[in-house]
């Protein structure tokens, strides 16, 4: 048995790389797992369910990243699914969910192997980036809210690093809100229930706001210059 454990001690991160890709791989093939090409492809799902659609959503959004389908689809069908009042906690709660689920499999070894493997200069450089205890919240709260950075990735390379939970937790959430407004406002005016002028201008402002900011208030700079401080 103690053979077992100091096996296990050294090849954590390979074993565990290898159990998420098997529940991925068995997820992808499984029959009558669900895995949506569309937001009409979400919208029967959810429907299907009645009065738990609401759960069922955020439990499919929950487990996005293991099922390997684009977060978009599911950000636009919350507004066609559901008034603002219920789509916007639906979207959020689902968001944060998928959210803290990678960053607890990259805290498990596999963001460290995923760093190795498909990281290279831009993920040495957001790790790097987001590593400065001091600066994280603020530095995460700019990942979250600027549309340049992939949100799964994102939530593995901080796992990767020695941020607080409830740091990661806290700016994903505000990060969330923003998009989650404009997205079910979006939603709701593609299913003909509002002005899709008015929410294509909210979507621009809160993703936009943030990018302009971001590039012109010197973060930008900050974060390249992680790059030469890894060198």
């Amino acid at each position: 048995m103690n053979h077992l454990f100091r096996f296990f001690s050294v090849y954590r991160r390979a074993i565990l790389l290898v159990i998420y890709v098997c529940l991925i791989a068995v997820l992808w093939y499984l029959p009558g797992v669900f895995h949506p090409k569309s937001v009409d492809d979400v919208r029967q799902w959810v429907t299907g369910f009645g009065v738990w659609g609401p759960a069922a959503y955020i439990l499919l959004y929950t487990v996005r990243p293991l099922l390997l389908f684009p977060s978009l689809i599911l950000n636009v069908a919350a507004g066609i699914l559901f008034p603002p009042v219920t789509g916007i906690p639906c979207l959020t709660a689902g968001g944060l969910g998928s959210a803290i689920l990678l960053f607890y499999m990259a805290r498990s070894g596999i963001g460290s192997e995923f760093l190795d493997l498909h990281g290279g200069k831009w993920g040495s450089r957001i790790h790097h980036y987001l590593s400065d205890s001091t600066k994280n919240f603020r530095r995460m709260l700019w990942l979250r809210t600027v549309p340049l950075f992939p949100y799964d990735v994102i939530s593995l390379v901080a796992g990767c690093t020695e941020m607080r939970f409830i740091t990661f937790t806290v700016t994903t959430l505000l990060g969330i809100l923003p998009g989650a407004v404009a997205y079910n406002v979006l939603g709701d005016a593609l299913g003909g229930n509002s002005g899709l002028a008015f929410s294509v201008c909210l979507l621009t402002i809160a993703f936009g706001i943030p990018l302009a900011f971001w590039y012109f208030g010197g973060e930008r700079k900050v974060l390249k210059s992680a790059e030469q401080k890894d060198k």
